[in-house]
């Protein structure tokens, strides 16, 4: 059976029902992606017409992966060079293929290839395609010329779209070297078929059909020519003429569209993509090369015309363009006056640039125009409708939701001169104006005394009985929270309030109401807010949320609810305090309701964090609320844990830090902590977080309850490929869980785990950075302070389970050969003190470094100039993680404090200690003189003699 027929088979099987069978073709497969010719052979199969579809489907599906993994020289196990070469020169065969799934796959397959090979192996590539694309054009009365006319222009297509998105600074000047060519050639396509189009008798619909799908290939590949390929395309002939023509072509197809009879209907579906592309184009243009846009002859006239259509949307004597026209000459506009490549520079503006200014401000936006836009924008385009009332009264709350929601669409410029018509009678003219002035507010904050305005105009509109004005007063509560971080002074902040909880009250319409509790939000989380200020109007606004909250039934209103209560408890601190109860009632029937929506659950987590963090040791009493909580959404078993893990990470760090004793329903928790360590890296370092304050809070029993299980899965981290991040943050874990438990509590732990043997195993290996390796050394310091004997033990035994003598004296030359990468005056005391402890020693591989220790310590002796308790300033200096966690005065910050009063680094003095350990040497030694003899009077006597007054 010959190679092709084997395949063949395969595919077959791959094309199956049936999961097994599937399964074995697929692994059979990719076991023979690498194999010679498995390619070659592919596409033969492809191109065969007399094979079944679904396994030429499977075919170019396998070959099409196969490009992206091998082809390129640099993969590993890549296509040999003969056979890409056989499988190029078959690509542009195939270009007459009937079934329009295949083709697809087909072109993409070619373009894929062109991206890499174009122009160095595939130089004839473009010349080719537009052969082709030429003799099957000069014949399109043969359908099988038509064909592959469509099929050739979508793969030129495709194959321009993966060459522009090269992003080396050759592959762009390539790609404009050959755009030239390629634009003649298409864009005469491209014209021939619309003309073609506009001025054909015929009423077929096959013809017309035709002519359309053509021509918008043509000009999907004419888009990116162009804006890709002419980086000066305003001085370039061809390109220009084309802007102008896709103007003229733009209005005929609107024209043309609404000619079409109605048993031709879907025809105007084609005739609505030309005019989308064509509309795409400007943008896109626009978006690239926005000074080139603008200084193109003929730019005035698609500003104008597209300005004409938004200004006559509605006028009964020309159909409506459609939403997509209505945006993208929205966008057009907005982008011609708010683009900053427009913007002059005061010292030295660029004569470009002022070129470009004279066009906009001459040729398309004078004064009236400007007047005209903000005119029609409000009017019209801002303006609510009828429809709008009615859902108000229907759906209030969906209404407001989806305000909220879609208020990016709409932005406008300077409109200070509309201020003379707020007095206006017309409630939807009036609510668009304010509009205009919320979504303007950058612009217009040296214009308008919003203080004044505020007091005046706006609390008499938050106070008119009318029953229209409640669309008024959604507005005004909308327009404060666009402003209030722009131009409302601290003074005018008791006003805001007081508008706000006007607008909160329950027999208010609910839409205001849901906009003042949106907008309050924005009021709180204000770098001006100040807690005093708003204190008188805390309880009122806690009221209201509530009742809002009793009456909402979406998910997303109530998140929104939610989030603005959280900044109130973030914000207030302890002020929340008399009124957490009123907001703790509001949870539990909350999260029953939130069985399935996660993200309300998240803003629960959320809420509860800030009233744990600002009522600080008095959360003590949600504890028993809490930590149900906590155990749902850090469990790896339930399905929610994915959106709520992160949130209710927080909220057990917040319970941990802010708790002043430890409880049974805290240290329930434990062992979900450990095992959670080995659920990945991602949460490693919160994890330690809360480990650390369980220490902190309770390290006896916390080491009780999982101590073998916390060291046994830290040792199991520990080793190869575990990044620096990652193990800094571990041995940083280990330093503090050293000063907290005593070895009398963890050196069976640390034996057993393994977790010391790794240690040593990663210092000796010496891979790690040295920043790494001071960390692990930092750890075996604490050790050795403590107790040198229980360090040397391990290292002994270690040394015989490594097969590796003299690992102890091999570890104290290494340890002080890293001694001067420690950079903090704290560690280097610390690393200091360590090797101090491992001279108690008669080992002669460790005094042999007597003489490197005598510079240590004169170093480390020279550099602080303790206390008389050994304390220092400089040892406070901690890092900024550190500094960080005590930027708030919690009880673990409390807790910290006593802890680092604790460490031997704070409490001891170096100069007794190293004389303290001098004199044990000299007696372990056999005295004074014998240890003189034998290694002090191997130490330098100049060394000697500068470290005695530094010994006192």
């Amino acid at each position: 059976m010959s190679a092709r027929t084997t395949l063949l088979s395969v595919l077959a099987e791959a094309a199956s029902q049936e999961q097994h069978r599937m399964k074995n073709a697929v692994d059979q497969l990719q076991q023979w992606e690498t194999t010679p010719q498995f390619n070659a052979t592919l596409q033969d199969i492809f191109y065969d017409k007399s094979v079944d579809t679904n396994i030429r489907w499977q075919a170019i599906i396998y070959l099409k992966n196969g490009i992206d993994k091998y082809w390129r020289k640099s993969a590993k196990n890549a296509i040999a060079a003969e056979e890409k070469a056989a499988i190029r020169s078959r690509l542009l065969t195939a270009l007459d293929e009937e079934q329009k799934p295949l083709a697809t796959q087909n072109a993409v397959l070619i373009s894929k290839i062109a991206r890499i090979d174009f122009p160095l192996e595939w130089p004839d590539l473009l010349n080719s395609m537009l052969d082709i694309v030429r003799s099957s054009t000069a014949n399109e009365s043969d359908p099988r010329a038509r064909l592959v006319q469509q099929r050739s222009l979508y793969a030129l297509h495709l194959i321009v779209k993966g060459l522009i998105s090269k992003t080396l600074a050759a592959g762009r000047k390539q790609f404009q070297q050959v755009a030239p060519d390629l634009f003649s050639n298409v864009v005469n396509i491209y014209v021939r078929f619309v003309d073609q189009l506009f001025t054909s008798n015929s009423t077929s619909v096959e013809n017309l059909s035709g002519y359309l799908e053509t021509s918008h290939l043509a000009l999907k590949c004419l888009r990116r020519v162009v804006i890709h390929g002419f980086p000066e395309f305003s001085t370039s002939e061809g390109p220009v003429t084309f802007f102008r023509l896709a103007l003229e072509h733009l209005q005929k197809f609107m024209a043309f569209k609404d000619s079409i009879p109605e048993q031709c209907a879907f025809l105007v579906t084609a005739v609505d993509s030309h005019i989308k592309l064509i509309g795409k184009f400007y943008l896109d243009l626009m978006d690239s090369h926005p000074r080139q846009f603008i200084l193109t002859p003929g730019a005035g006239d698609v500003l104008r015309f597209y300005w004409e259509l938004l200004a006559g949307n509605g006028n009964d004597q020309r159909p409506a363009p459609s939403q997509t026209t209505t945006i993208q000459g929205l966008l057009l506009i907005k982008k011609t006056l708010k683009d900053p490549q427009f913007n002059l520079s005061e010292k030295d503006p660029e004569p470009v640039v002022i070129q470009c200014r004279h066009v906009i401000e001459n040729e398309f936006m004078t004064p009236e125009t400007t007047a005209k836009l903000a005119e029609i924008l409000i009017t019209k385009y801002m303006r609510l409708t009828e429809d709008d009332l009615e859902e108000w009264d229907s759906n209030p709350e969906g209404w407001a939701l989806e305000e909220e929601a879609d208020s990016w669409k709409y932005q406008v410029r300077d409109l200070t001169f509309m201020m003379d018509f707020v007095e206006m009678s017309d409630i939807f003219l009036k609510d668009s104006i304010y509009c205009a002035i919320g979504l303007g507010s950058h612009d217009l904050y040296g214009s308008v005394d919003f203080d004044s305005w505020l007091n005046g105009q706006l609390t008499q509109d938050v106070q008119n009985p009318d029953p229209r004005y409640h669309v008024i007063r959604r507005r005004i509560a909308w327009m404060i929270g666009n402003w209030v971080n722009v131009n409302i002074s601290k003074e005018g902040r008791p006003a805001v309030y007081t508008i706000m909880l006007h607008l909160l009250r329950p027999e208010e319409h609910l839409a205001v109401r849901m906009a003042a509790a949106l907008n309050l939000r924005a009021c709180i989380d204000d770098w001006d807010f100040e807690p005093m200020t708003f204190a008188p109007f805390l309880e009122r606004s806690v009221h209201g949320l509530r009742l809002l909250m009793k009456e909402v039934e979406e998910a997303d209103s109530r998140m929104k609810i939610l989030n603005c209560m959280s900044i109130i408890v973030e914000r207030m601190e302890e002020h929340i305090a008399p009124y957490a109860q009123q907001i703790i009632e509001l949870l539990p029937p909350l999260w029953q309701a939130a069985a399935s929506q996660n993200l309300l659950q998240s803003a629960i987590l959320v809420i509860m964090t800030k009233l744990v963090e600002s009522l600080k040791s008095q959360s003590v009493g949600l504890h028993a609320m809490v930590m149900p909580l906590i155990r749902l959404s850090v469990d790896p078993s339930q399905e929610a844990h994915v959106y709520l893990m992160e949130d209710g990470f927080l909220l057990w760090l917040a319970t941990l830090k802010t708790a002043v004793q430890v409880t049974d329903e805290i240290l329930s928790l434990v062992p979900a902590a450990v095992a959670l360590l080995s659920e990945g890296m991602d949460n490693l370092k919160t994890m330690l977080e809360v480990l650390r304050s369980y220490l902190l809070l309770d390290g006896a029993r916390t080491i009780q309850i999982a101590g073998a299980a916390l060291f046994n899965g830290i040792a199991s981290i520990l080793g190869d490929g575990l990044r620096s991040e990652a193990s800094i943050t571990i041995m940083q874990f280990m330093d503090i869980t050293s000063i907290i438990c005593p070895l009398t509590s963890t050196g069976d732990l640390y034996i057993n785990s393994g977790l010391l043997n790794k240690v040593l195993s990663i210092i000796m290996a010496k891979k790690e950075t040295n920043v790494v390796l001071t960390q692990y050394l930092c750890f075996l310091a604490r050790v050795a302070v403590e107790n040198p004997e229980y360090l040397a033990n391990a290292v002994n035994n270690a040394s015989q389970q490594f097969h590796q003598p003299g690992l102890l004296g091999a570890l104290v030359d290494f340890w002080m050969d890293k001694f001067d990468n420690v950079s903090h005056p704290k560690f280097r005391k610390l690393h200091a003190m360590g090797l101090t402890s491992m001279m108690r020693t008669t080992d002669p591989s460790i005094l042999q470094n007597l003489p490197r220790m005598v510079g240590i310590w004169g170093d480390v002796l020279n550099e602080v100039n303790e206390h008389g308790t050994g304390d220092s300033l400089v040892y406070w200096r901690e890092t900024q993680e550190d500094e960080d966690d005590a930027s708030e005065e919690t009880a673990e910050v409390i807790r910290r404090r006593e802890l680092l009063k604790r460490d031997p680094v704070h409490t001891t003095n170096l100069a007794h200690y190293v004389k303290a350990s001098l004199l044990e040497c000299e007696r372990l030694n056999g005295g004074p003189e014998a240890f003189r003899q034998q290694w002090l009077s191997k130490v330098d006597p100049l060394m000697l003699e500068g470290l005695m007054p530094l010994l006192g």
